[in-house]
């Protein structure tokens, strides 16, 4: 059980923190981009201006000078649970490829790993990874069964997205939580949504299908 919490606002990105504390403390990142969006006729991309990893909880005054100097951004913080006892930076959230970054909350079943590692013709056994690269290579994680709320980099804008099982909450700035917040909302599920930080807007740009709900009987 991990976390994922981001926002435009330290302050709210402390409260989040904190409030999705209890969900692991094994690692941590802390990551910011720059909000992008259409400036006269130019379209800036969500560049990354900042991004540590770490063990043990994450302390946002460790990182408070350097993230204040990130003007009209927005930070992304992930909290991981302690599911390994890997003390590898590799290991940390989010997982990259090429440039896509993925920052995961949630469980993909074994079963799921064993075909991933077949169908990219890898070792890796890393579930966030073969994750990132599944959807690097087809755009959306289809047929991926097992527990999962993202948020993806794709080297030019961030998206969100979760199956039916994995929490995440929003609400109208785009402050973003694995924990429900006041006045947020749950994301709809099977649905990938690009976010437009300069307008706390989101977009939907692709769909896909929960595998299996155990928690649905209808």
């Amino acid at each position: 059980m991990c976390s994922i919490a981001a926002s435009k606002d330290l302050d709210k990105l402390r409260e989040l923190i904190e409030l999705n504390s209890y969900r692991g403390t094994h690692s941590h990142s802390i990551s910011a981009f720059s909000i992008g969006g259409i400036y006269d006729t130019i379209y800036l991309t969500n560049d990354l201006l900042y991004q540590r990893k770490g063990f043990g909880p994450l302390d946002l005054d460790e990182h408070i000078k350097e993230l204040n100097q990130c003007r009209d951004a927005y930070f992304v913080a992930h909290q991981q649970a302690p599911t390994t006892e890997s003390k590898d930076q590799e290991s940390i959230h989010p997982a990259g490829h090429n440039d896509y970054m993925l920052w995961h909350n949630g469980i993909i079943k074994e079963k799921t790993i064993l075909k991933l590692q077949e169908e990219l013709e890898t070792d890796c056994s890393w579930d966030t990874m073969l994750l990132v690269k599944h959807i690097g290579k087809y755009g959306r994680p289809n047929n991926v069964d097992g527990t999962f709320s993202c948020i993806l980099y794709d080297g030019i804008s961030l998206s969100i997205f979760r199956n039916e099982i994995s929490p995440m909450f929003i609400d109208d700035q785009l402050n973003i939580s694995s924990t429900k917040f006041k006045n947020s909302g749950r994301l709809d599920p099977n649905i990938m949504y690009q976010l437009h930080l300069d307008t706390n807007e989101i977009e939907i740009y692709d769909e896909f299908e929960t595998v299996e709900n155990p928690y649905y009987f209808g």
